[in-house]
């Protein structure tokens, strides 16, 4: 094993340490690496449900008006470098490598045992603050009131919408979620805020008051009129109004991530920086987030998508109505999480699918596929593979050219199955590594 697997390994062990949300670790964490986070012009950006792809968003856009980006977004879905990109490039393997072992040196005398995703977010902050970045734009990993990327003070904090997810950390109501995510807001700070739901609003609207932060809100301050389904959307805002919008990503839910990024891009304009509106045009046109109704294969159609909770399986099954047909029905390769709302994702899927493969997403806490036979079998034939690797292929084999075939319940599962396409097209990664 090369010293860059080994130390990969070693990173991975961290997990073993569960996550500990206590920002005083993170703080000092930081402040034994002289505190890189102070010295980043940052984006922060929290929310349920599209928190990624408005990340993506921004970045694109950002990059095509010539800033230097940083982008940190999590979980990755093939290698870990995705989490850490500047200008749309991962972080070079090898640096990569230096960052850990320079870190686990620091934090091994200092007595800090970190976790992974704390480990993670140090690195980040390091490498964007060394590189000198014109901007990070930095994606909550869990909530937001305690998480570890909350030690930083952005510029601007943005919240995308809320719903029901990972209810046992952040609370059993809407409220109280929204309470967790609107932690990102701070003091004199302004915010952007993207949820829709009247009691989510309610209380991110008082805590930005509470905050005498700014607030721009959806249907108040900013819309967007969807051209579904063509990738199209009109945005009206306070200071732009720009019709007919190329969006490089299908479904109709993204054309409401656009609109929040085109609201957050209009708030960074009244800050000063220069985003002109071909860079608007350009950035949302030119997007790439794989992973987010990601067609990876045209004949036999197949179709490797992200979704992992309620909301986003509903924002799944709308694009596949808008972008297929309602009628079609594709074949599921399915596996998701223990902790998920598992048995409302089995009713919402069951029905629109001709069969289901079930397969067991490694990472975390797996729900057992032999769990989701029975509940899927009451909707549609269902059988088990449980090697995630081994059920794409058996059911790519199976299909005929005008099938579909769909991959769904957990980034997780995107992340093991996406390596078999990346093959076919002589690929190792997802993005560009930087410098190469």
């Amino acid at each position: 094993m090369d010293q860059l697997a080994k130390t990969i390994d070693w990173l991975y062990s961290l997990e073993a340490r569960g996550e500990i949300y206590k920002l005083e670790r993170m703080e000092a964490a930081l402040e034994a690496i002289r505190n890189p986070h102070r010295k980043l012009r940052a984006v922060h950006i929290a929310g349920t449900k599209g928190k990624g792809s408005v990340a993506a968003m921004l970045d694109s856009c950002l990059r095509a008006a010539g800033y230097r980006t940083g982008l940190y977004t999590k979980p990755h879905l093939v290698n870990l470098a995705e989490r850490t990109r500047i200008s749309g490039a991962e972080i070079p393997a090898g640096l990569m490598l230096d960052y850990i072992e320079r870190l686990r040196a620091i934090y091994d005398r200092a007595g800090l045992a970190l976790t992974f995703f704390e480990f993670t977010v140090a690195m980040m902050f390091l490498y964007f603050a060394e590189e000198n970045v014109d901007i990070a734009i930095v994606e909550t990993g869990l909530g937001g009131r305690l998480d570890s990327t909350n030690v930083v003070t952005p510029i601007l904090s943005v919240i995308t919408p809320i719903g029901f997810d990972h209810m046992e950390y952040l609370g059993y109501t809407i409220a109280a979620i929204a309470g967790e995510k609107g932690g990102i807001i701070k003091h004199d700070i302004p915010v952007v805020i993207g949820a829709r739901d009247a009691e989510a609003r309610l209380t991110l609207t008082s805590i930005a008051a509470q905050r005498r932060s700014a607030a721009r809100l959806i249907d108040r301050d900013y819309s967007y009129t969807s051209h579904a389904p063509a990738h199209r959307l009109d945005y009206h805002g306070l200071g732009l109004d720009l019709r007919d919008l190329e969006l490089g990503l299908a479904g109709p839910f993204q054309h409401e991530n656009a609109a929040i990024a085109v609201a957050t891009l209009e708030a960074l304009r009244a800050q000063g920086w220069r985003i002109d509106e071909n860079a608007i045009r350009s950035g949302l046109r030119d997007i790439y987030w794989p992973g987010r109704f990601d067609i990876v294969s045209q004949r036999p159609l197949v179709i490797l998508d992200c979704a992992h909770n309620e909301m986003s399986i509903a924002a799944l099954l709308e694009t596949m109505s808008v972008e297929l047909g309602p009628a079609v029905k594709p074949r599921l390769i399915f596996g998701c999480q223990s902790a998920k709302e598992w048995t409302r994702m089995v009713a919402m899927l069951g029905p629109r699918v001709r069969d289901v493969t079930l397969t067991r997403a490694k990472p975390k806490l797996p729900l057992e596929p032999e769990e989701l036979a029975a509940p899927f079998k009451a909707y549609c034939p269902a059988r088990v593979e449980r090697d995630p690797m081994r059920a794409i292929e058996r059911v790519v084999s199976e299909l005929a050219p005008a099938d579909v075939a769909l991959v769904t319940g957990s980034v997780y599962l995107i992340g093991e199955v996406y390596p078999y396409f990346l093959a076919r097209e002589g690929r190792s990664g997802l993005f560009p590594e930087a410098g190469v």
